[in-house]
């Protein structure tokens, strides 16, 4: 959004320039076997004003593993419910242990309310801890 010489700027044409965080922080556990579950407050909605804003996030997940397990856990981004690639992994089959997995995304968006949330698919002795996931986005209304 470029600015003319002369032009009487307005507010609402700074606010666009600025970016916008937004951050949550989960507050629950979920307890596997769990496919795409949301993790408990890790939420945020955003409104884009403008039809292009572009987003970026950084999400992360805490899983446990409490005894033998299969399978590998995933973590996802949804963004007004669909899943946003890449995935976040974490794979400790055979001991306890512990993993905070981070991901980062970008992306556009349209102009409206748009929900951002972590999502969770622990398996069977995997334990995702809301309390220590998080989830922030920042809107750019100009790029």
């Amino acid at each position: 959004m470029p600015i003319l010489s002369g032009q009487i700027v307005t507010a609402a044409q700074l606010n666009r320039m600025q970016p916008r965080p937004h951050h949550a922080v989960g507050s629950g556990t979920v307890v596997g076997p769990q496919t795409n579950a949301d993790v408990p407050g890790a939420s945020v909605t955003v409104t884009a004003e403008t039809a292009g804003a572009r987003f970026t996030a950084v999400c992360t997940w805490d899983t446990y593993v409490t005894a033998n397990t299969t399978g590998t856990w995933l973590g996802r981004m949804m963004v007004d419910g669909v899943a946003q690639t890449p995935v976040a992994t974490m794979n400790e089959p055979s001991t306890p242990g512990r993993a905070e997995s981070t991901q980062t995304f970008s992306g556009t968006l349209t102009a409206g309310s748009h929900t951002f949330k972590l999502v969770t698919s622990p398996n069977a002795n995997q334990t995702t801890t809301g309390v220590n996931c998080s989830i922030l986005v920042t809107i750019y209304e100009v790029v």
